[in-house]
């Protein structure tokens, strides 16, 4: 009787450290810290705007990213590019970099390119390349089963430095990207 009782103790022990430690697995796989995470909007293909974006984590509250974006001006009457080049330090407050929302600072160059339009001579006052300082607020989810698949939207805004009659630009971010 006492080599039964040890048996069913000893079955009993095992069966629940064996499902508890499953659980912490399944647990932890959703909680997967990813490092980097590479993303663009391929939605702004269609309409001849270009970005991608490159983040690095840094620690668990912290990452620092560089943006390269590339788009053109609406109307007909001119053909104006604008390109611009950030470097941006963000800051989750949740602690869990690279996931969820963020606020953060970017510094940059901007370059603005525009066709010479007849019978405006000002207009040529806007082009070169100048500085720019921003702020911004982000989301990104990491999605999926294994945790690569990243979804980001943001908004912002940021002053263009010694721009003439420039004086900002908006910030827009949607994107689609992969976490690892």
């Amino acid at each position: 009787m006492k080599v039964l009782r040890l048996f069913a103790l000893a079955a009993a022990t095992f069966a629940v450290t064996s499902v508890a430690s499953a659980q912490v697995v399944e647990t932890g796989r959703s909680g997967i810290p990813r490092q980097s995470l590479v993303s663009a909007n391929p939605i702004g293909l269609l309409f001849e705007w270009y970005n991608g974006e490159f983040e690095r984590a840094l620690s668990t509250t912290t990452s620092i990213g560089v943006a390269a974006s590339s788009f053109g001006d609406l109307d007909d009457y001119d053909s104006e590019r604008y390109s611009v080049l950030d470097a941006i330090g963000r800051y989750y407050p949740s602690g869990r970099a690279l996931r969820g929302f963020s606020v953060g600072v970017s510094a940059g160059l901007a370059n603005f390119s525009r066709d010479e339009v007849v019978g405006c001579p000002e207009c040529d006052d806007d082009e070169g390349t100048f500085g720019t300082v921003g702020i911004r607020g982000d989301y990104v989810w990491i999605l999926g089963r294994d945790q690569h698949f990243a979804v980001a939207a943001g908004l912002g805004a940021k002053r263009i430095l010694g721009g003439g009659d420039l004086e900002g630009l908006p910030i827009g971010r949607l994107s689609i990207g992969w976490a690892w």
